[in-house]
């Protein structure tokens, strides 16, 4: 490690990770060494004297070094590590940690809150755009680059809301602009699609002599019975629990876990006997779809229809072809689309579907019969 031409400033030039930088000062008569971060991070020796003038002034500032330190000073692998435990029973959240492990934490965990900026979040979603993914050997969606600055911004509303943190969040949407998302999905399920997905799914469980495969597939019937007769989202049908059933009006209590409330939805008649002798074994806490008080990953659902839905529905499409594949959301999809078939009112299909704004919703009256070819016919115009 040798010194910069900045006070307090050395670098350590590895072969490995390029030119490595730290910084060394004392507060309150305590000595520091600390690690800046890469040039390959962006990293400069100009910018890690700027980092080490901050600290340098807690000293200073005396009366506010308690807060600054607390606070403002700890880094964001600290500050992320406090906010994921307050979500650690939602169905998302092993993927959160994973998302945050592989691409968020090796550039931001180390830098303290009050190190990162809107420019050093807006440089990493524009890298992210260029990075390949090990599985699919394709960039990153668009979608998966908003989940990791997303991550970003409400481990900061955390801190900001939860924890008094004095600052300003530099990953608001306001500040770094989201990837434009395509979620226009055209591929529903028809009825007949629906039966032959159910017929495959019941084979599949008489054919097995194995009882945790056949177990399997009985979560994956109860898991297909909740999301098609309520639209609920993935991570919402995984956490029904059978308090949240009421078999005696079929209706269901549903989660919305972006919003952090409750919503209504109904169970249909299709299923009712399926899902009462579910609920036969299970306690009131037990989620439906587990059997058990622990939340089902949501990759584990995942990994049983994928193999499914590919061999019935997707022969011959492109892996990225968003459109008219059918995966888990397309259960979703397909709710809203044939209530809207059946001429359900818009407005009733935003109320069941839980969006936040009709113009999620408008989308699907292009489906609905009542196309007010009628109404034209029935004005009175020239006679």
């Amino acid at each position: 490690m040798t010194k910069t031409k900045f006070v307090g400033v050395y670098v350590n030039d590895t072969i490995k990770s390029g030119k490595i930088y730290y910084i060394k000062y004392k507060i309150k008569g305590k000595s520091f060494l600390e690690k800046v971060g890469s040039d390959k991070e962006g990293i400069t020796a100009a910018y890690a004297s700027k980092m080490r003038s901050k600290r340098t002034s807690v000293d200073r500032l005396k009366d506010d070094a308690p807060m600054l330190t607390n606070q403002k000073q700890i880094t964001f692998d600290e500050a992320f590590e406090l906010y994921i435990k307050t979500i650690e029973n939602k169905s998302d959240t092993e993927n959160n940690k994973n998302r945050y492990k592989n691409h968020v934490k090796p550039i931001f965990g180390h830098l303290r809150l009050d190190d990162i900026t809107t420019e050093m979040i807006e440089d990493f979603r524009n890298k992210c755009r260029s990075k390949i993914s090990a599985r699919t050997k394709r960039p990153y969606a668009p979608s998966t680059i908003n989940d990791w600055i997303n991550i970003l911004g409400t481990t900061y509303n955390y801190m900001i809301n939860k924890k008094d943190l004095k600052l300003k969040n530099p990953a608001h949407a306001q500040k770094v602009e989201r990837e434009k998302v395509d979620n226009d999905r055209e591929r529903y399920l028809e009825p007949f699609e629906l039966k032959k997905l159910w017929d495959a799914l019941e084979k599949r469980q008489e054919s097995f002599d194995n009882r945790i495969r056949e177990e399997v597939t009985e979560y994956a019937k109860v898991f297909l019975a909740l999301s098609i007769s309520t639209g609920a989202r993935l991570g919402s049908v995984l956490t029904i629990a059978k308090a949240d059933i009421n078999l005696d009006t079929n209706n269901i209590i549903i989660k919305n876990h972006k919003s952090n409330r409750t919503y209504a939805g109904y169970l249909h008649q299709d299923f009712r006997e399926l899902i009462s002798k579910r609920m036969e074994k299970l306690s009131p806490i037990d989620y439906l779809v587990s059997g058990t008080p622990q939340v089902l990953h949501r990759s584990t659902i995942s990994k049983v229809f994928k193999n499914i839905l590919d061999e019935l529905f997707n022969q011959g499409l492109d892996i990225e072809d968003s459109k008219r594949r059918v995966v888990i959301h397309t259960f979703r999809h397909t709710f809203a689309s044939l209530l809207a078939i059946k001429g359900t009112p818009i407005y009733t299909i935003m109320k069941l579907m839980d969006h936040a704004d009709i113009s999620q919703t408008i989308r699907y009256a292009k489906l609905s019969p009542d196309s007010g070819r009628d109404n034209v016919f029935d004005l009175r115009l020239i006679n």
